[in-house]
């Protein structure tokens, strides 16, 4: 099974909060098997690629509280390149990314 750490992970990606307490994980490892909220998930090569091609686009590392002020907000973790990163807003540089791993969600 496929850890949430190590050498075998590409990525993970975390939201949690909003008013109904939402706690969702993706982790994708680089062989493109993916643990969605403890759903195993077989990424396509192109998806892989696209996944990969988003990630590349990350620059934002370091973790911010700036917008954890208001009620009922989403905390957004994401860890990879050997960085983890928690925001309370979805910096711009993460959204290509974001939105591929919660297309996995929704599968």
């Amino acid at each position: 099974m496929l850890a949430f750490t190590g050498p075998d992970v590409l990525v993970t990606y975390e939201r949690t909060g909003g008013f109904a307490g939402v706690q969702e994980r993706v982790t994708v490892g680089n062989s493109g098997t993916a643990l969605v909220n403890g759903k195993r998930v077989v990424l396509a090569d192109g998806e892989m690629r696209g996944l990969r091609d988003a990630l590349d686009g990350v620059v934002t590392t370091e973790s911010s509280d700036a917008g954890c002020q208001v009620a009922d907000h989403f905390t957004y973790t994401l860890t990879y390149d050997g960085h983890r990163a928690t925001r309370c807003w979805l910096p711009s540089d993460w959204r290509a990314a974001v939105e591929r791993l919660e297309a996995l969600i929704r599968r």
